[in-house]
């Protein structure tokens, strides 16, 4: 162990450092401490309860950082539960405490020295990223495809198998559900998200899910080699019951071995090239489907946006024809004003009636009311002979009927 404050190797025994006299009895506890921890996690890692194992371990490296074996085992474990990105993070940090004769420089060398391995856990990083995004999307479908491909491909990627059974589970696949959950446990048999999603379904079955359940046996000893009993000092030994098998039983078993030998010769005779092109056609049925799926989603982003931008579209083209309409009514105010002010009434009392009134600004609404109030007065005076404005008006042009101003 070395000095955490000058870094020099500490004298075994010593509870202070030779060179600058730091108290190292912390220290050593903390390092105590760490080992047990390394040891319990290499208890719980050898009996396969991974997900102890990664909390015993990270106890471990909280204590004491520099533990190298315990680090290791850390990236161990993470790669058996299929989290290649953590068991890499480990490996790299304990090759830079301790650069030399450390096994994490000979983890990482296999794995850097099989570049399809390397790919593979590249593809299926990315394939359950996509997965995740089909889930959020609602895609539960297309999720659950990739998911299957994710662990063809990475049979112990533990959270795949978790998002897996979570969508049989929301599918009502119960049975789907406890058979991927099954194959789970077998890799850590305490995770507690795996018991828990089998709690679930055993809520929801009535069927409690027993992962220590034994394949059933075939026959019991006796029934092979006969029994024997103690009669006294005798041992008396039964040899099986042997029945002669009939002729029928003959045939029927000579039958049986013809059919066998003429299906065994059938798919032995079958070309190696024919295997190869069903190979490359279901390649290619997989290609075709996840370009498939991609494209379905990509058709569903796209008529979301199309929708979007026809909204956009109409509430614009409102809001056009909308200020198309103030423009005119501005323009039509403006020169009914022009007319008014060159006496000539009809023709601003024609524009004045064609303007909208709502569509006007407050100072545009009150000059409107004026002229409108304006006209109706020299109207008046023009019926009752004012002698300035009867006949023509001073541009000559005939006096507006009172019957046009009535909308006002």
């Amino acid at each position: 162990m070395k000095c955490m404050n000058c870094g020099v190797q500490v004298t075994p025994g010593l509870d202070y450092c030779n060179r600058c006299g730091w108290n190292v009895s912390v220290q050593k506890k903390a390092v105590y401490l760490s080992k047990i921890y390394y040891n319990r996690g290499l208890e719980k890692a050898s009996i396969r309860d991974l997900s102890g194992a990664i909390g015993c371990l990270k106890q471990s490296l909280k204590f004491y950082k520099g533990n190298i074996q315990a680090r290791n085992l850390l990236g161990l474990v993470y790669f058996e539960t299929g989290e290649v990105v953590s068991a890499l993070s480990e490996w790299v940090i304990s090759k830079n405490l301790m650069p030399n004769n450390n096994l994490a420089e000979t983890y990482i060398s296999k794995l850097q020295a099989n570049p399809n391995k390397l790919e593979n856990i590249n593809q299926t990083i990315r394939k359950y990223n996509q997965a995740l995004e089909y889930c959020r999307q609602g895609h539960e479908d297309m999720a659950a495809i990739q998911l299957r491909k994710v662990l063809a491909q990475n049979p112990k990627l533990i959270k795949g198998y978790h998002l897996l059974a979570l969508l049989q589970i929301k599918e009502g696949a119960y049975a789907k559900a406890r058979k991927t959950l099954r194959k789970a446990a077998k890799i850590d048999k305490t995770n507690t998200t795996t018991l828990r999603f089998l709690r679930e379904i055993d809520l929801q079955t009535g069927v409690v899910t027993n992962l220590n359940k034994k394949e059933k046996r075939g026959k019991s000893e006796s029934e092979v080699v006969g029994y024997m009993y103690h009669s006294g000092n005798d041992t008396v030994i039964h040899p099986p019951a042997f029945r002669e098998s009939s002729m029928w039983g003959t045939l029927l078993t000579l039958g049986i071995g013809i059919a066998v030998g003429v299906a065994a010769l059938w798919f032995l005779v079958i070309p190696d090239r024919t295997q190869k092109v069903l190979g490359s056609a279901n390649d290619q049925i997989l290609l075709y489907g996840d370009q498939l799926a991609t494209r379905d989603a990509e058709i569903s982003r796209l008529e979301a946006e199309l929708e979007t931008s026809q909204v956009s579209s109409n509430d614009t083209q409102k809001q056009t024809q909308e200020a198309s309409k103030k423009v005119t009514d501005y323009d039509k105010l403006v020169q009914a004003v022009s007319y008014f002010n060159q006496a000539n009434y009809a023709m601003a009392g024609s524009l004045l009636s064609e303007v909208g009134k709502d569509s006007l600004s407050a100072e545009a609404a009150a000059l409107y009311d004026a002229m409108k109030q304006n006209l109706v007065q020299y109207m008046q005076q023009d019926g009752n002979g004012d002698p300035t404005q009867t006949g023509e008006g001073q541009d000559g042009m005939a006096d507006m009927p009172m019957d046009d101003l009535s909308g006002y």
